[in-house]
């Protein structure tokens, strides 16, 4: 039976923009999982939103075609009708939040979905039980790290109990346990419920062995094909390819290497201690990867390295104590890269973005020329009239690292810039950051659960595990 039937659809978002999708036709069964991938920023999400129903009732122009669900016009049905057939988990979870907490939010979902009151606790307790997340049901939002909100936005999703499950990057920023964990909890809602889950994502790794279909987006023709078993078992074959090896890498000489950052007797988190270090030296000049499981303390390390966070003991910044440092001066030596891309946009299109960090520079490594070079690089080029809010996450994330590149920070803090792209853009962010430090003399320190091939651009790994961060010889 089919679930999902595009006829012929052609979108694009404004009159004088190119088509998104071109005279697109496609099928999907009910009960079946299937995978769509592509190049970052060439539609998947679009095509999503498009089965959801959001365009083109918020924006775009559906030039011809129709999108049907379950045989009925998604286009003409009442957004409560819609949520209870078709449920879509956003690339940016904190987008989807209405409420403080997961166990409000998920409340305040089954209240807007008039689900009897007695219902509600198990509904709750289940969709809790599902993405792993009832350790930290009561936690507010701000202190969950992006992984553990994509695992929320999913029980959010579950707990809607939709006919068909659209999924964006659901994965992009949790560790490879709970990816595989949540892969098998998908996997029920397929085998045991008779879901359709169509899910856009540009790491293949878990999948083969699970999806019914393979979904691919060629950007020249501005349409998605079905792989045949043929060409989907090549595109497994050559990500598996390109999967994460570990490398060797040096341990830090501390007798040849200069300390940015000097940690003691330091611990910090929220309602209980997440990092508890007796001592360590963050070294500059240097590309230094940290890794670790969702929720151990990353982000929170670095929202304390930026002032963003209080600590306890002693964190000392070129021998001062982070804490009294004068905030406004401190920002110009020590920047943060958001999570989430459009938290750094301070101006409407891409052009100005990049105008403003030319203006805000402390050092003049970044030419205009340098600039022009790099959007080219990034297959940015030739946006610079767009609005930052309609790039695709991946652009998003290209343009804020660009941004931030630009302004010449000495220090510089990136949580997880690898999110929402493809391999292609993940080398080109990689070789940039690397250029940084070796070229420019910054330090920069990352965050990344992204691992491919990141060893040939590190020279140092940090793993947190177990409240301790401690340096490995391998990446």
């Amino acid at each position: 039976m089919t679930m999902i039937e595009l006829s012929h659809l052609t979108f694009k978002y404004d009159e004088m923009d190119p088509l998104i999708l071109d005279d697109q036709s496609l099928i999907i069964d009910a009960g079946t999982f299937n995978l769509l991938t592509g190049p970052s920023g060439t539609g998947k999400s679009t095509l999503l939103k498009l089965i959801a129903g959001l365009y083109p009732s918020f924006t775009g122009i559906q030039t011809s075609g129709t999108v049907t669900v379950n045989q009925q016009a998604i286009a003409e049905m009442i957004p409560a009708k819609r949520a209870q057939l078709v449920s879509m988990m956003f690339q940016n979870p904190s987008e989807q939040f209405a409420m403080q907490t997961p166990r409000e939010e998920l409340i305040f979902t089954l209240e807007n979905l008039q689900v009897p009151v007695t219902d509600i606790p198990s509904r709750v307790k289940t969709a809790l039980e599902f993405a792993g997340v009832t350790a930290f049901a009561d936690r507010q939002f701000t202190t969950l790290s992006g992984g553990e909100q994509q695992k929320v936005s999913l029980a959010v999703i579950v707990a809607l109990n939709a006919q068909v499950i659209l999924l964006d990057e659901p994965f992009a920023n949790v560790d490879p346990a709970a990816r595989r964990f949540l892969l098998a909890q998908l996997t029920k809602l397929v085998d045991q419920h008779g879901k359709t889950i169509l899910i856009a994502d540009h790491d293949l790794s878990d999948y083969q062995a699970r999806i019914n279909q393979l979904f691919i987006l060629d950007p020249e023709k501005r349409r998605v094909h079905l792989a045949d078993d043929a060409e989907a078992m090549a595109r497994f074959a050559d990500f598996d390819q390109h999967q994460h090896q570990q490398q060797p890498l040096l341990l830090p000489d501390s007798a040849t290497l200069e300390p940015v950052f000097k940690l003691h007797n330091f611990s910090v988190g929220h309602q209980s201690p997440l990092i508890i270090q007796e001592s360590l030296d963050l070294f500059a000049n240097q590309l230094t990867v940290i890794t670790g499981a969702n929720g151990t303390g990353k982000s929170t390390l670095f929202n304390a390295l930026v002032r963003l966070q209080n600590y306890h003991g002693s964190l000392t910044w070129q021998d001062q104590q982070v804490s009294k440092q004068r905030r406004a001066r401190y920002a110009k030596q020590v920047a943060l890269v958001f999570q989430q891309a459009t938290s750094q946009f301070l101006n409407i299109t891409v052009a100005e973005e990049l105008a403003m960090s030319h203006r805000q520079q402390v050092s003049s490594a970044w030419t205009t020329t340098r600039t022009t070079t790099a959007l080219e690089q990034l297959n940015l080029a030739g946006r610079g009239d767009q609005v930052v809010y309609s790039l695709s996450e991946g652009q998003k994330k290209k343009l804020q690292i660009l941004s931030m590149l630009i302004m010449g920070t000495p220090t510089l803090l990136l949580d997880e810039p690898l999110t929402g792209l493809d391999l292609i853009s993940e080398q080109t962010v990689l070789k940039l950051l690397q250029e940084a430090v070796h070229q420019d003399g910054r330090t920069v320190l990352m965050i990344t659960h992204q691992l491919t091939n990141v060893a040939a651009f590190a020279d140092l790994h940090l793993n947190l595990d177990q409240q301790h961060l401690t340096y490995e010889a391998s990446l």
